[in-house]
C-alpha cells in the first residue's frame, strides 16, 4: 500500500514539471504573441519617377510657310516661302534645303498648318533663347513667335512683357532668323492711304511697328492683332510699339521663329 502511495506521488511530481511553462488552453504566452503581431518589415520604396523637362525644339517648332512653285513644263514642287519683295519675287526653300529667289508670279501661297501649341511659361521661353543665343542673353531681346503671334520682351533675362502681335499673311511671310535692331522712325506708311507709327526697324523692309492708322494719323484705320494679315512686319498695340520705341536700345536682339 506504502509503494502504490510513493508511485502515485511520483506520478503527480512528474506531471506538473512537464507542465511548467506551458499556458492555459485559449491564452498565448505573452512573448510569443508580441513576435505574432509586430508588422511585417516591407521593402524601401523608390521615389517616384519625375519627368524630363519638355524639349524647348518641341514648344518652339520653326514656323514654316507653305507655296507651291508652278513648273515651267506644267505640275508644281511644294517649297517653304521665306520672305518676299510684293508684285516682284519671293525667296524660297526647296525640300532639299537649297534656296533661291524666284518671279512672283511662279509662287502660289497656301495657308500654313500651325500646330496646336501650350502657352509657355517665362522660364521655358528663356531656356529656348538660350539655346539660340547662347547664355547670357543678349541684354535685350525681343522674341517674335511666328505661331503664337506674340512678341516676348526680354531684358537682362528676364520676361517684361508678352504681348499680340500681327504678322505677315501668306503671301508675305515674316522671315525667321536674327537680328538686330538699328534705326527708328515715329513715322511711317503709304502716303495717303495708311500710316504706322513707333517704328523700330530690324532687317530689310521689315520693323516692329504700331497697327494701322489713318493717313492723318487720328484714327486707327486697321487695329486687328493676333492676325496673319501684313506685309511682313510685325504690328503690335499702339502702346506696346510705343514702349519699345521709347525704351528699348538700337542694337537689341529680335529673334523670329
Amino acid at each position: 500500500m506504502k509503494r502504490i502511495a510513493a508511485l502515485s506521488l511520483a506520478f503527480l511530481l512528474l506531471f506538473g514539471l512537464a507542465s511548467c511553462g506551458k499556458t492555459p488552453l485559449g491564452r498565448e504566452n505573452p512573448e510569443t504573441a508580441e513576435e505574432s503581431t509586430a508588422a511585417p518589415t516591407l521593402p524601401p520604396t523608390e521615389p517616384p519617377e519625375t519627368e524630363p523637362p519638355p524639349d524647348p525644339a518641341l514648344l518652339f517648332p520653326p514656323f514654316v510657310q507653305p507655296g507651291l512653285l508652278k513648273l515651267s513644263g506644267g505640275g508644281s514642287v511644294p517649297v517653304e516661302l521665306l520672305s518676299a519683295e510684293s508684285g516682284v519675287s519671293y525667296r524660297i526653300r526647296y525640300p532639299s534645303g537649297s534656296e533661291a529667289t524666284v518671279a512672283w508670279d511662279l509662287i502660289e501661297p497656301l495657308a500654313p498648318d500651325v500646330p496646336a501649341l501650350p502657352s509657355p511659361t517665362a522660364e521655358q521661353v528663356i531656356e529656348y533663347l538660350k539655346t539660340e543665343l547662347g547664355d547670357p542673353l543678349p541684354a535685350w531681346v525681343f522674341f517674335v513667335d511666328l505661331s503664337r503671334l506674340t512678341v516676348t520682351a526680354v531684358e537682362n533675362g528676364e520676361v517684361l512683357r508678352v504681348m499680340p502681335c500681327s504678322v505677315g499673311d501668306a503671301g508675305h511671310p515674316t522671315p525667321r532668323g536674327r537680328y538686330e535692331t538699328d534705326y527708328k522712325t515715329e513715322f511711317m506708311g503709304k502716303e495717303g492711304v495708311y500710316l504706322c507709327r513707333w517704328g523700330v526697324h530690324y532687317y530689310g523692309g521689315y520693323l516692329l511697328h504700331s497697327v494701322l492708322y489713318t493717313w492723318r494719323g487720328d484714327e486707327i484705320l486697321d487695329g486687328e492683332l493676333s492676325a496673319r494679315i501684313s506685309h511682313g512686319c510685325v504690328r503690335l498695340s499702339p502702346e506696346d510699339s510705343r514702349r519699345i520705341y521709347e525704351t528699348a536700345p538700337l542694337g537689341a536682339v529680335v529673334l523670329v521663329n
